[in-house]
């Protein structure tokens, strides 16, 4: 389906009078009010190529597309076609699902399509809109390929008004699709905002907007400077293909040109290995940090956070600890802590109980003041008893969320540290303030420190914050900018790989 047939299908429906609230609602009256709309591909066309027929076949035998790499990697091969190849796959397979009436396994391929951050096509964007015409009754959420398709038509400016209305829209590709249509108008102070919120609901940003941002950075010389506000702002980490095409960018311009080199940073003093420049540790700032912990405060103390799950009266004594006991210099997850021994000895108690001493030890016994947050079923008796004369302890019982305590008493003091694992995503998402979502990234990457090993002889390896920030900065002339490279890596480690940006006239 063209752009333009597209455009015309939608702007008949957007003339109607749901007045934008349900595109879907003519769909059954499609036939009947527009007559110019090409006949769709019928569900008994017999195949015209051969790879159809194998097509076809995995559409009505999966329920799930974890294996969809593999399938496209296996039939491009097989049949060597210049009809089928890695950049027509979509279109085919979106055309298949739609000759199969395949509603529910086509919105999966868009999703997947969306979460490799790349952009559908204009021509399977228009086989999935053609599909949800005859499969109009499995359509659970009308509005959103409405937004979608409203991005690549003349009304985008209609697509933006809903998504602006549906504030509790999650669903990444109608959003990232609509920043790319504010980058081909210029729109970049908008886009920004768009990709604020994007991150602030935890989606991706998909490789398509950056590469629109690397082009709109070739043409227009301003956009550079809004583009790395947006990397410093945000602390996203680009990926290589793109970070290559970002280098290619700076080393061409005109004006002000970069020469970039991949590099490493020493992980011990900061170092680049290329400019031998030391990258900055700023820390946030005391404002930044008072709005940061008002915010977990009152979630917490004031009882404003239904997620919580506590009784009054454990709000009431984790409010009495705080008050008399607080700050510290680490506070302990114990129950995440407790589970960081070996499979095969993680159903004996004691060992749970022993691991956690010793990472208790171990701040002690540098003469720090420890909060230790725990179960009611992980410490009782002798074990507790031990555990008080080592540290702080507060107890929450089974059934509540132990996390938003944990972060209540970090925020004490701008100088404590936090031993867990947990990413804290949920907590992220629920500041709801893209300004204190990327205070609260800055404040996590500094404090936050995370258990690697704890032996049986009771040896603990902590993997520390690094002396230095891990987002894109520019000072003294130079941008550093880390990127992921796809080498795996735990989740509380950030990219050891950067792009050292150095003024083409310095070098």
């Amino acid at each position: 389906m063209s752009r333009t047939l597209l455009s015309n299908f939608l702007a008949l429906h957007l003339s109607r009078t749901f007045h934008l609230k349900s595109t879907y609602a003519t769909f059954k009256n499609r036939k009947a009010t527009n007559e110019n709309v090409p006949k769709l591909l019928s569900q008994h066309v017999p195949h015209v190529n051969p790879f159809e027929s194998e097509m076809e076949q995995f559409i009505k035998t999966t329920h799930s597309l974890t294996g969809i790499h593999q399938f496209q990697e296996n039939i491009i091969s097989k049949y060597n076609s210049k009809l089928l190849t890695k950049e027509s796959f979509d279109a085919i397979f979106m055309r298949m699902c739609l000759a199969c009436r395949n509603y529910q396994l086509g919105k999966q391929f868009l999703h997947h399509i969306d979460q490799a951050g790349r952009q559908a096509n204009t021509a399977t964007l228009g086989k999935f809109l053609s599909l949800c015409y005859f499969c109009s009754a499995e359509v659970e959420d009308k509005s959103e390929v409405e937004k979608l398709c409203l991005s690549i038509t003349d009304k985008w400016q209609e697509g933006l008004k809903l998504l602006q209305e549906d504030e509790t829209a999650h669903y990444s590709l109608a959003m990232n699709a609509m920043v790319n249509c504010l980058l081909s108008h210029n729109h970049f102070d908008s886009a920004i905002l768009w990709m604020d919120k994007i991150i602030a609901k935890e989606r991706p940003i998909s490789e398509f907007v950056y590469e629109h941002w690397l082009r709109k950075c070739a043409a227009h010389h301003n956009c550079w400077q809004i583009f790395s506000d947006f990397l410093v702002r945000g602390g996203v980490f680009l990926k290589q293909p793109i970070v290559q095409k970002l280098k290619d960018v700076l080393r061409n311009r005109s004006r002000d040109p970069f020469l970039g080199q991949f590099t490493a940073i020493d992980e011990s003093t900061g170092r680049c290995q290329s400019c031998q420049k030391v990258l900055k540790n700023t820390d946030i700032t005391d404002e930044e940090f008072a709005a940061l912990r008002k915010r977990i405060t009152e979630k917490v103390l004031l009882g404003t956070d239904v997620f919580l799950g506590s009784k009054p009266e454990e709000m009431q004594r984790f409010k009495e600890l705080i008050k008399t006991t607080a700050p510290y210099d680490i506070v302990i997850d114990g129950l995440n802590v407790a589970y960081h021994i070996s499979t095969k000895n993680r159903k004996q108690s004691s060992t749970k109980v022993d691991a956690l001493m010793s990472v208790v030890k171990y701040f002690t016994n540098q003469k720090l003041r420890v909060l230790v947050l725990t179960r009611e079923h992980l410490l009782k008796g002798v074990a507790l008893q031990r555990m008080k004369q080592e540290a702080h302890i507060f107890i929450t019982e089974n059934l509540s969320r132990d996390d938003p305590f944990l972060l209540c008493a970090a925020v004490q003091s701008k100088h404590t540290k936090f031993v867990s694992d947990d990413l804290f995503r949920d907590h992220l998402f629920r500041l709801a303030d893209f300004r204190l979502q990327a205070i609260f990234r800055l404040w996590q990457r500094r404090a936050q420190v995370q258990i690697v090993k704890i032996d049986r002889n009771g040896s603990v390896k902590f993997h520390h914050p690094p002396p230095y920030r891990t987002v894109s900065q520019f000072a003294d002339g130079c941008w550093h900018i880390p990127y992921d490279d796809g080498t795996p890596r735990y989740s509380y480690e950030s990219p050891t790989t950067w792009l050292c940006l150095q003024p083409k006239s310095q070098a």
